[in-house]
């Protein structure tokens, strides 16, 4: 049974998600590992938010050249087409356009990073742990091509190939999904501190979602990329509200999981 409740009008917050597995990315790292799907993107033409909780191992940051990937889009005419790095720079609609941040992902440590994006107003940023850390605008006009390939632990440099050892990622990933609108600051704070087991496909922006977390664990896995089980208890969420104050989302939330007596 899902248990639901709306958060200000605006995310619902779920206990569990639909499927409660992980992506592992093995330590050595390998051009093999990746996982591989197709989604349409029609929908995401305009706009998107792209979210995912990763935890990284990679030991390797002192190299320059070293950026390993976690998602990659590529379309025949821009094999980075979007794409997001787990250290300091994402792109959109290829490389002259990166978006770039001081800001770095945690070693061994969950973290929500999410990238959004509206071509009316050519608006685009980067969050991590729901707090906004870059900005920027994307060419006017321009939009996203649609039925491309995605893939998660590679840097596509042509479409669904061309993989470069230094942009293999090696880590976890968890709950990684894709959105046919550009969510708010507020939003992506909320669904950051709704916690690693919030299902967005369980939420308000159900039909919005362009690929979900189980169109990835239906995807097409090569290399020693495996499954494991993701633990989703309600008490473990609890970190997501640590050091924050008594607001309504938190009593919404204990309200939520609280077990009758």
């Amino acid at each position: 049974q899902w248990y639901q409740r709306r958060v200000r009008g605006s995310i619902t917050v779920t206990e569990g998600n639909c499927n409660p597995h992980k992506a592992i990315f093995p330590r050595e790292v390998s051009l093999k590992n990746y996982i591989q799907l197709y989604p349409d993107m029609s929908r995401a033409s305009d706009a998107l938010t792209v979210c995912s909780w990763i935890k990284s191992y990679n030991l390797t940051r002192q190299n320059p050249s070293y950026h390993p990937h976690w998602i990659s889009y590529a379309v025949p005419t821009e094999d980075n087409e979007m794409t997001m790095a787990e250290i300091d720079e994402m792109w959109l609609f290829g490389f002259d356009n990166p978006l770039s941040t001081s800001e770095t992902v945690p070693l061994n440590e969950w973290t929500h990073l999410c990238q959004t994006w509206d071509a009316l107003s050519s608006l685009r940023a980067l969050y991590i742990n729901g707090t906004k850390v870059a900005s920027g605008t994307t060419p006017f006009g321009r939009k996203l091509i649609s039925k491309g390939s995605l893939v998660l632990g590679q840097e596509q440099a042509s479409v669904g190939g061309g993989f470069q050892i230094e942009e293999t990622y090696a880590g976890e990933l968890f709950g990684t999904h894709i959105l046919s609108v550009a969510l708010s600051k507020e939003e992506v704070a909320r669904i950051y501190r709704a916690g690693l087991c919030f299902d967005v496909t369980q939420s308000v922006y159900s039909g919005d979602v362009e690929v979900s977390w189980n169109d990835i664990m239906g995807a097409d896995w090569y290399g020693n990329v495996a499954a494991e089980p993701m633990e989703c208890d309600a008490w473990d969420n609890l970190r997501a509200f640590v050091g924050q104050e008594i607001t309504d989302e938190f009593i919404d939330y204990l309200k939520l999981h609280s077990t009758p007596k």
